[in-house]
């Protein structure tokens, strides 16, 4: 056989196969029919199909698969540029049906698919969902979407101010956070969080309240001596919701006071059901301290008052830990500390007077007023010995369970 019967031959069989490729798709057996167009080399019609089962199938991966086999297959560009973009189309709402279940890199590389086969706006739309702000606009851009782009400008600038003005309340925040003005600090916390409710600002408060000296107990080094302080105008000592905490039952809540007046430093039962007794006898008045007292209250828990040496004016013993009270501010050379409590919070503050030197924390000297916080070392001068330091501070408990809560210190004075 020579050539040319060969050809004519060779093109009666394509023409036979493909009348055959046709009449399996009149008869709905698309498959055979991409089957017999493939094998007849007319591979944009089996590309055709292979759309076509793609619209009828219900399972999406195998609809992506058609996608992508029509696209494999056809020389049509426009053709091949359809099965691409349908492609990147369901990949897409795959992706938005997970939620944020997705890798970044799936999501824009379905966003390149898309603006590559013209689909401007979708791509955009995945752009956005990639958090790829310079590609959605782009898009758009592409996409003529005007006022898509306008809209976008206009929240990414708004963004853009909002990053500028977080940054600056971090810096800030930690600026106070340096100088030890710590409500400063979580009050500018508060409102910033108000606008933006970021991680960051919320991790901030946390580690700066963690670290607070609540009172109204503190332990603290002064000149190197080491006091377990209690702070306040007046010291209470009872079961809860007093200075001193003291786990017996014996005990009432509230159950003696320790306050000073122009004559002196008494102790007063706060008219309490089991009483306080000094020598057996109960006191229903208050008693001067003088040169020391030793009382019983409920009849069990022996307390014992004596004065101290300046800056304190007592040193309390009660229920074998031994606490040192100024009954006022505490005074540290030019400094006073005082306990600051309001209905929601409580700071032991650091206050120094006018025309007095502030203290230095590490290189930033301090403002007139501060709140203090665990493990501050305040110094009189920069690069100076240390003059105080925070050791830990308590919050008073309101509830009957406290006696694993009580503070404990190795070494009072």
């Amino acid at each position: 056989m020579g050539f040319f019967d060969r050809l004519l031959s060779n093109k009666k069989r394509e023409s036979r196969k493909a009348r055959l490729a046709r009449e399996k798709e009149l008869s709905g057996d698309l498959a055979a029919a991409i089957t017999l167009f493939r094998e007849a080399e007319l591979p944009d019609e089996a590309a055709r199909l292979l759309l076509l089962r793609a619209d009828a199938e219900k399972s999406v991966e195998q609809r992506l698969t058609f996608f992508a086999m029509a696209a494999s297959i056809a020389e049509d560009e426009e053709l091949k540029k359809k099965a691409l973009g349908r492609k990147a189309l369901v990949s897409f709402d795959v992706l938005k049906s997970r939620g944020g279940a997705f890798l970044k890199s799936e999501v824009l590389a379905v966003a390149k698919e898309l603006e590559e086969v013209g689909e401007l706006e979708r791509a955009a739309d995945a752009y956005a969902l990639a958090g790829d702000d310079e590609g959605e606009v782009r898009a758009l851009t592409a996409a003529g979407a005007i006022e898509r782009l306008e809209e976008r400008l206009r929240v990414s600038d708004s963004h853009q101010r909002d990053e500028r003005d977080l940054d600056l309340a971090l810096k800030k925040i930690d600026d106070l956070e340096r100088t030890a003005e710590r409500r400063a600090a979580l009050e500018l916390i508060r409102v910033t969080r108000a606008r933006r409710d970021d991680e960051r600002l919320a991790d901030l408060a946390r580690s700066i309240r963690a670290r607070l000296a609540r009172g109204p107990i503190v332990d603290l080094e002064i000149d190197g001596a080491t006091h377990r302080c209690a702070l306040g105008r007046e010291v209470t000592i009872g079961r809860g919701d007093a200075t001193i905490l003291v786990a017996s039952r014996a005990v009432s809540r509230r159950h003696v006071r320790i306050f000073k007046r122009d004559d002196g430093v008494f102790l007063e039962d706060l008219a309490t059901r089991n009483g306080t007794t000094l020598a057996g006898a109960r006191i229903a008045a208050p008693i001067a301290v003088g040169e020391g007292l030793r009382v019983e209250m409920g009849g069990e828990v022996p307390c014992i008052v004596t004065p101290a040496p300046a800056p304190f004016a007592v040193i309390v013993d009660v229920a074998g830990m031994r606490y040192a009270a100024a009954l006022g501010d505490l005074a540290v050379g030019d400094w006073r500390i005082d306990l600051d409590q309001t209905p929601d919070d409580a700071f032991v503050t650091l206050t120094t007077g006018p025309a007095r030197a502030r203290p230095f924390l590490g290189e930033y000297q301090l403002a007139p007023r501060i709140e203090l916080a665990t493990g501050d070392e305040l110094r009189a001068e920069r690069n100076g010995a240390v003059k105080l330091r925070v050791i830990g501070g308590t919050l008073p408990f309101s509830d009957d369970d406290t006696e694993s809560r009580l503070p404990r210190v190795d070494r009072v004075v």
